[in-house]
């Protein structure tokens, strides 16, 4: 049993070697104001959950809030709908969806585009309830049982979604998506063989969609891996499959894979830190602290398990525990350290630390001088926080330096001399970055805020409502508006 826990620490801590150079491409080329980097290379999206400042009301600068549209035809709102879907608006495409499926309770189209949209939104439950009702008017409708077969699984519904897929094969339909998603299911329950066979048949498919071919080899990857350790015990290969499921975002797979492990054996830090990872994956902060504690109590020196105790944390508002769990993992040799060292300076700035997460911005931007994004939450402390524009000047100077063609370089070099009063040279500046990119919104939002400094309001007011119109649903458009209505009322 010592060798298999052997084996088994070796492939998580394979794994994180494996990605650490992914890790600083996508934790440092990412918006520096997200704080779910890292995550990102295991599935997250880049969410911004740092909120510098509460949106203000907009009450004069707004787009004219146009009246309900209660006589739309079908057509009309089903094209609103992919307008929004096309935007990301997919909670109000959603919505155009449903009055257009209202409207022509006969037709599949409207149901079609609200069960894909609703199952991006991961509500799951409507999805599968949209497919029902397609399949009411169209029995055959392939989306609408391929759907329910893939809202079977993400509900842990695995027999039934077995089931409904085994119905589409002995009827004929021939879609390596189907015997993919068999595969997956055979493997979870334990039926090696077949899933493999299911897999290499994925593969040899000349129709099947290059991401599942991909995911499929990383899936047979894990047998190979197995394989060339002739004498490991099936639980080592359990869990490989189980952190190929983590790889290729079948978490619920996983989930369930791990929970056979560990009926088995509890004292397996690297099953606990698999199961942890994919709670977390599915936002499940609660359930992913539970494995992880698991996991760190079994082994407190791991800084894999601190890492992830660090980010589960954060996500749970806990910055002060994030921030102790994370300097853990560094402490012990996190790599790659940058890592932890941008997510602790987000942390010191959540928690209005602004020394500590200045100083760590600048070793990150140390590393990181390639990408012009890490120049911006430093200057920023410097001129908001911690008033030393005379540093923040050298860190504008330093980004046009080695970002002489950029746009956002002058407008963090504008930036920094509006705050040791160089208006002359900050006005040039920002006027330079506007003109290399004329949507930087964040540009006329620094240049509107030169000239009320100097008293010119006209030319203010001119430049805050051009920096709304540019960003009317991000944080520079709202400051713009609050900034507009605040010399309005003066």
């Amino acid at each position: 049993m010592k060798k298999v826990t052997a084996i088994i620490l070796a492939v998580v801590l394979a794994f994180v070697i494996a990605m650490g150079d992914q890790i600083i491409k996508l934790s440092l080329s990412d918006n520096p104001l997200g704080i779910k980097n890292i995550l990102s290379v295991f599935g997250f999206g880049n969410n911004d959950n740092i909120n510098i400042q509460a949106k203000p009301k907009i009450p004069r600068i707004t787009e004219k809030q146009q009246p309900e549209e209660v006589n739309l035809t079908y057509e009309e709102r089903v094209k609103k709908g992919d307008y929004y879907y096309e935007k990301g608006f997919l909670t109000y495409a959603a919505n155009e969806y449903v009055k257009a499926a209202n409207l022509e309770s006969s037709k599949t189209e409207p149901l079609d585009k609200l069960m894909k949209t609703n199952y991006e939104l991961k509500d799951y439950s409507k999805a599968k309830n949209n497919a029902i009702r397609i399949l009411e008017i169209d029995a055959n409708n392939f989306d609408a049982r391929y759907y329910s077969v893939l809202t079977s699984i993400r509900q842990n519904q695995f027999t039934e979604a077995e089931s409904s897929i085994d119905a589409m094969l002995s009827e004929g339909i021939t879609d390596a998506r189907l015997v993919y998603l068999k595969a997956l299911i055979n493997i979870a329950f334990g039926k090696n063989d077949v899933g493999r066979t299911l897999l290499n048949q994925v593969i040899n498919d000349q129709t099947a969609d290059q991401s599942i071919i991909n995911n499929s080899q990383k899936i047979l990857s894990a047998y190979q891996e197995f394989d060339f350790a002739k004498s490991a015990e099936d639980l080592y290969l359990s869990e490989l499959l189980a952190r190929s499921f983590n790889q290729i975002g079948e978490y619920e797979l996983a989930i369930y894979k791990l929970k056979d492990i560990l009926k088995t054996r509890t004292d397996l830090r690297d099953s606990w830190v698999l199961l942890g990872y994919a709670y977390l994956n599915l936002n499940n902060y609660i359930f992913a602290l539970t494995s992880f504690q698991h996991a760190y109590e079994l082994d407190s020196e791991w800084p894999a398990t601190q890492y992830f105790l660090g980010i589960t944390y954060s996500e749970l508002q806990k910055y002060n525990d994030a921030i102790i769990y994370l300097n853990y993992a560094l402490n012990n040799g996190f790599e790659p350290s940058i890592v932890i060292k941008q997510k602790l300076a987000d942390l010191y700035l959540q928690t209005e630390k602004y020394d500590e997460a200045v100083k760590l911005y600048e070793e990150v931007l140390q590393v990181n001088k390639q990408d012009i994004n890490a120049f911006v939450r430093p200057i920023w402390i410097y001129l908001e926080f911690l008033n030393d524009p005379e540093k923040a000047l050298k860190l504008g100077e330093l980004a046009v330096i080695n970002f002489p063609d950029n746009p956002m370089s002058y407008n963090l070099l504008g930036w920094s001399q509006i705050g040791i009063k160089n208006y002359v040279e900050a006005e040039k500046n920002l006027k330079k970055a506007i003109s290399k990119d004329p949507s930087m919104a964040a540009a006329y939002y620094n240049l509107a805020k030169l000239y009320e400094l100097q008293n010119d309001n006209g030319q203010a007011l001119a430049n805050y409502q051009k920096a709304y119109e540019l960003d009317q649903n991000g944080s520079i458009g709202s400051l713009a508006a609050k900034r507009y209505n605040a010399i309005l009322i003066q």
